[in-house]
């Protein structure tokens, strides 16, 4: 089995807690399927608290944006960190699947830190469409 075909799991610590939840700091996040861009995130502290996230680079190849010089200190990021970027996840009641691109999860792989970053940027949404649903015939 190859690195790639791995399953991940890497216990993260959020140095300020996550938006809504500042109390909690230190999470799991685990790769659902080895080789697919969907993870969960768990809270260690509080085990009713848990997200689901996806590498968001497969879905929305443009997607791109700059770290803060104080995000990048505060996860201790310099040149050649190795980085991984996550995005929440939200299934709705009609099944619709919406991701948070305003706000990606930072990770510093090498040192387990991570932070939820709001970006100061209008193309992206709170609540982006991951999937494009059909239109039904009728319409």
């Amino acid at each position: 089995m190859t690195q790639s075909q791995a399953i991940q799991s890497m216990e993260l610590s959020f140095p300020d807690g996550v938006p809504g939840f500042p109390q909690l700091s230190r999470f799991q996040m685990t790769q659902e399927e080895a080789g697919q861009p969907f993870f969960s995130l768990k809270s260690l502290e509080d085990d009713q608290v848990g997200f689901w996230m996806i590498d968001p680079f497969p879905f929305f190849p443009q997607y791109e944006f700059t770290l803060a010089e104080a995000v990048k200190k505060q996860l201790q990021i310099e040149e050649g960190t190795p980085l991984s970027v996550r995005t929440v996840i939200t299934v709705r009641n009609e099944g619709d699947v919406t991701v948070n691109l305003k706000a990606p999860i930072i990770i510093n792989e090498e040192k387990a830190l991570a932070k939820q970053v709001i970006l100061n940027d209008e193309n992206y949404g709170i609540r982006q469409p991951l999937f494009q649903r059909p239109k039904a015939a009728s319409e």
